[in-house]
């Protein structure tokens, strides 16, 4: 199944024309953002895509499973932190949660 998931992956990525180096930066000097098929790619390495895109969080919450899954083994370099958390809040954010702790 997870075999499945991967090459799913990687064929969209291919779709959508997604060839450059993730590690690349960018040829504008833009900063660097996680795509889809970045976080998808580090997050299928052990879950189920439903299994992240089901969930609804806050950016600080995003940021503490991001590192609570690099404790448990997840690729993520230090470049790629911010990325793929900003990334994942911004698409599977909670802004509701955010705001109820901001009060």
């Amino acid at each position: 199944m997870l075999t499945i998931a991967l090459a799913t992956c990687v064929a969209l990525g291919a779709q959508a024309g997604i060839a450059q180096d993730p590690k690349a930066p960018p040829a504008d000097g833009a900063p660097r953002l996680a795509t889809g098929a970045q976080v998808e790619r580090t997050c299928t390495a052990c879950h189920v895509a439903a299994q992240f895109t089901s969930q609804r969080r806050t950016r600080e919450q995003w940021a503490e499973t991001v590192n609570t899954m690099i404790g448990y083994g997840a690729q993520v370099s230090d470049e790629e932190f911010e990325p793929i958390v900003n990334y994942l809040a911004a698409n599977f954010g909670n802004k509701a949660a955010s705001s109820e702790k901001a009060k």
